[in-house]
C-alpha cells in the first residue's frame, strides 16, 4: 500500500469519527427531548443542564462534547491525517475566538463514546 492509500484510509477513519461524533450527538439531543417531554423554544441541552443534578459530572461531559460538537459543526476547516508524519490524524477548527484547536483520532472516538454513554444512561433514567 503506498502512502497516498495510507493517508486516504488514515483521512477515511478522521471524518467517519467526526460523522460519529455529529451523529451521536443529534441521538443524545433527542434522548434529552424524551425524556424532558417535548420541545420548547429554548435550546435542548440548556433545559436539560438547567436539570441535571449538581455534583454527579453529567453536566461537565455534556459540556465537553458539546464544545466540540460546536467547533466541528461551526469551525472545522482542515484534517491532517498523514501516517507518515509520527503524529495522531487531527482535525483542526477555528474557535469563535479565531484560534486554531486541534482534536485528535483519538478525542473525537472518546467524545463518541461518552455521548454514547451519556445518551443511554438518559434513556435508562427515563424508563424508571
Amino acid at each position: 500500500m503506498d502512502v497516498t492509500q495510507t493517508s486516504t484510509i488514515f483521512a477515511g477513519d478522521l471524518l467517519a469519527a467526526v460523522g460519529e461524533v455529529m451523529l451521536r450527538w443529534g441521538y443524545l439531543e433527542s434522548a434529552m427531548l424524551r425524556a424532558l417531554g417535548g420541545s420548547s423554544r429554548k435550546p435542548i441541552v440548556q433545559r436539560w443542564l438547567a436539570m441535571a443534578e449538581p455534583g454527579t459530572g453529567i453536566a461537565d461531559q455534556i459540556q465537553d462534547a458539546a464544545a466540540v460538537r460546536h467547533l466541528l459543526a461551526h469551525g472545522l476547516c482542515e484534517i491532517q491525517a498523514w501516517p507518515n508524519s509520527g503524529g495522531e490524524a487531527e482535525v483542526v477548527c477555528r474557535d469563535p475566538d479565531d484560534l486554531l484547536v486541534r482534536i485528535t483520532l483519538g478525542r473525537l472516538r472518546d467524545v463518541a463514546q461518552s455521548l454514547d454513554q451519556l445518551r443511554l444512561g438518559i434513556d435508562a433514567a427515563s424508563r424508571s
